[in-house]
């Protein structure tokens, strides 16, 4: 649920939001195409290949959009458990969880907030495990606590003991049992699909360009932490004016 987005005082479910977003770029002409970038490469005249597994596109320009992937913690026994009790991305949990299990979730930030009061809306015994202080917004927290959440402050996962459940060994705690494990820890910038010498150049102190011409960067992938629908927008735009001001030029 998007309860931040100007012009929607009641909230919007994401998906809705994004099917307007969808429709309103389609009724200007665009598309929507669905494939998996694999590779973002620079070409000796300056222009691009977006290489995905059917094919390869060349352009003059490129903006990239993809977002944020969870940072990866390291504890002992996780990676033995990863993918069936241990989990990064909330779709992936679904897919293996039944409702009614107990699910912990690792992190004390609004996205760790978020998802523990997704996954108790759908059913599911939740309890969130923060490394420091929670840091979310005051208003998740309260809701947290209006549905019975469980928040454990100051308390690192040191170890995962994989079984028929897990055995979660906490920093000067006594350990906790669960079914699954969610890692929500923070993010760091998706730009894996960017080849290398691309990818050293986003170094550059400006957010939106790569500090390559005809290369941009939109959305939470430059947002330096500041990840809110309306910035994403924003920046978006801000890089559609520069891409189409490149290209006007050449």
């Amino acid at each position: 649920m998007i309860e931040n987005y100007p012009g929607f005082p009641e909230g919007i479910p994401a998906a809705r939001l994004v099917g307007r977003f969808i429709e309103h770029l389609q009724a200007v002409g665009g598309s929507v195409e669905r494939a998996s970038v694999e590779r973002i490469s620079r070409n000796d005249d300056g222009t691009y290949t977006v290489s995905t597994p059917f094919e390869a596109d060349r352009t003059r320009a490129a903006i990239v959009a993809t977002g944020t992937r969870p940072r990866m913690v390291a504890i002992e026994g996780a990676r033995a458990a990863q993918g069936h009790q241990l989990f990064y991305d909330l779709l992936e949990l679904l897919e293996r969880a039944e409702p009614g299990e107990r699910i912990v979730i690792y992190g004390g930030g609004d996205a760790a907030f978020d998802l523990g009061l997704n996954l108790r809306h759908r059913g599911y015994e939740t309890a969130i495990v923060c490394r420091s202080r929670a840091r979310c917004l005051p208003l998740l927290r309260a809701r947290a606590e209006r549905d019975g959440i469980r928040v454990m402050e100051g308390r690192s996962i040191t170890r995962v003991a994989s079984g028929e459940r897990l055995t979660l060994e906490l920093d000067g705690a006594s350990p906790v049992e669960a079914d699954r494990l969610l890692i929500a820890c923070g993010r760091e910038p998706r730009l894996d699909i960017l080849e290398p010498p691309l990818g050293a150049l986003l170094r550059s102190d400006d957010t939106y360009a790569a500090g390559v011409p005809g290369l941009y960067l939109a959305g939470d992938v430059a947002a330096d932490g500041r990840r809110q629908v309306g910035i994403a927008v924003g920046s978006g735009i801000n890089a559609a004016m520069l891409a189409e001001q490149y290209l006007r030029r050449r």
